[in-house]
Protein backbone atom coordinates (compact mmCIF):
# COMPACT_ATOMS: atom_id res chain seq x y z
CA UNK A 1 0.00 0.00 0.00
CA UNK A 2 2.85 2.32 0.85
CA UNK A 3 4.39 1.70 -2.61
CA UNK A 4 1.16 2.76 -4.34
CA UNK A 5 1.14 6.01 -2.37
CA UNK A 6 4.72 6.73 -3.43
CA UNK A 7 3.95 5.97 -7.09
CA UNK A 8 0.79 8.08 -6.98
CA UNK A 9 2.63 10.98 -5.38
CA UNK A 10 5.41 10.91 -7.97
CA UNK A 11 2.92 10.85 -10.86
CA UNK A 12 1.03 13.79 -9.42
CA UNK A 13 4.25 15.68 -8.63
CA UNK A 14 5.57 15.07 -12.16
CA UNK A 15 2.41 16.25 -13.94
CA UNK A 16 3.43 19.94 -14.15
CA UNK A 17 6.86 18.95 -15.44
CA UNK A 18 5.30 16.69 -18.07
CA UNK A 19 2.89 19.45 -19.09
CA UNK A 20 5.79 21.88 -19.42
CA UNK A 21 7.73 19.42 -21.60
CA UNK A 22 4.73 18.88 -23.87
CA UNK A 23 4.24 22.64 -24.20
CA UNK A 24 7.93 23.16 -25.07
CA UNK A 25 7.88 20.42 -27.70
CA UNK A 26 4.77 21.97 -29.24
CA UNK A 27 6.31 25.48 -29.29
CA UNK A 28 9.53 24.26 -30.91
CA UNK A 29 7.64 22.25 -33.52
CA UNK A 30 5.71 25.38 -34.50
CA UNK A 31 8.97 27.25 -34.88
CA UNK A 32 10.48 24.67 -37.23
CA UNK A 33 7.34 24.66 -39.39
CA UNK A 34 7.47 28.43 -39.61
CA UNK A 35 11.17 28.34 -40.57
CA UNK A 36 10.48 25.80 -43.33
CA UNK A 37 7.64 27.95 -44.65
CA UNK A 38 9.84 31.03 -44.60
CA UNK A 39 12.66 29.20 -46.43
CA UNK A 40 10.20 28.00 -49.08
CA UNK A 41 8.82 31.52 -49.60
CA UNK A 42 12.33 32.98 -49.87
CA UNK A 43 13.37 30.42 -52.48
CA UNK A 44 10.19 31.06 -54.46
CA UNK A 45 10.82 34.80 -54.39
CA UNK A 46 14.49 34.38 -55.33
CA UNK A 47 13.57 32.74 -58.63
CA UNK A 48 10.45 34.76 -59.43
CA UNK A 49 12.35 37.40 -61.43
CA UNK A 50 14.26 34.91 -63.62
CA UNK A 51 10.97 33.06 -64.26
CA UNK A 52 9.28 36.30 -65.32
CA UNK A 53 12.13 37.19 -67.69
CA UNK A 54 11.86 33.81 -69.40
CA UNK A 55 8.06 33.65 -69.49
CA UNK A 56 7.91 37.16 -71.00
CA UNK A 57 10.52 36.26 -73.62
CA UNK A 58 8.63 33.11 -74.58
CA UNK A 59 5.16 34.68 -74.61
CA UNK A 60 4.45 34.00 -78.29
CA UNK A 61 6.32 30.69 -78.53
CA UNK A 62 4.15 27.61 -78.99
CA UNK A 63 6.30 24.59 -79.84
CA UNK A 64 9.45 23.00 -78.46
CA UNK A 65 11.32 23.89 -81.67
CA UNK A 66 10.30 27.53 -81.30
CA UNK A 67 11.50 27.50 -77.69
CA UNK A 68 14.89 26.15 -78.74
CA UNK A 69 15.15 28.57 -81.69
CA UNK A 70 14.32 31.55 -79.48
CA UNK A 71 16.87 30.53 -76.85
CA UNK A 72 19.50 29.96 -79.54
CA UNK A 73 18.78 33.48 -80.84
CA UNK A 74 19.18 34.88 -77.32
CA UNK A 75 22.52 33.11 -77.05
CA UNK A 76 23.74 34.24 -80.50
CA UNK A 77 22.67 37.84 -79.86
CA UNK A 78 24.19 37.74 -76.35
CA UNK A 79 21.01 38.61 -74.51
CA UNK A 80 22.54 38.44 -71.04
CA UNK A 81 19.37 38.79 -68.96
CA UNK A 82 17.62 35.86 -70.64
CA UNK A 83 20.66 33.59 -70.71
CA UNK A 84 21.58 34.52 -67.13
CA UNK A 85 18.02 33.85 -65.99
CA UNK A 86 18.08 30.44 -67.68
CA UNK A 87 21.41 29.59 -66.05
CA UNK A 88 20.00 30.46 -62.62
CA UNK A 89 16.87 28.40 -63.29
CA UNK A 90 18.81 25.43 -64.66
CA UNK A 91 20.92 25.38 -61.50
CA UNK A 92 18.17 26.04 -58.95
CA UNK A 93 14.67 25.55 -60.39
CA UNK A 94 14.98 22.84 -63.01
CA UNK A 95 11.29 21.94 -62.69
CA UNK A 96 10.42 25.33 -64.18
CA UNK A 97 12.84 24.79 -67.07
CA UNK A 98 11.27 21.38 -67.74
CA UNK A 99 7.85 23.05 -67.87
CA UNK A 100 8.92 25.21 -70.83
CA UNK A 101 8.44 22.35 -73.28
CA UNK A 102 7.86 18.68 -73.76
CA UNK A 103 9.96 15.75 -72.58
CA UNK A 104 13.68 16.37 -72.86
CA UNK A 105 13.35 20.08 -73.59
CA UNK A 106 14.63 21.10 -70.17
CA UNK A 107 17.84 19.13 -70.62
CA UNK A 108 18.33 20.54 -74.13
CA UNK A 109 17.83 24.11 -72.88
CA UNK A 110 20.36 23.72 -70.08
CA UNK A 111 22.92 22.14 -72.43
CA UNK A 112 22.42 24.95 -74.96
CA UNK A 113 23.06 27.81 -72.56
CA UNK A 114 26.27 26.43 -71.01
Amino acid sequence: MKVLKIIGASVIDGAPLMLLMIALIWVFSLGSTQVKDTDYRISQAAYAYPREIISYGLTFVNTDDEVMTTIQKWKDDRWGAQIGALRVLCANDFDYVKSLGGPGTGQRICRLIK
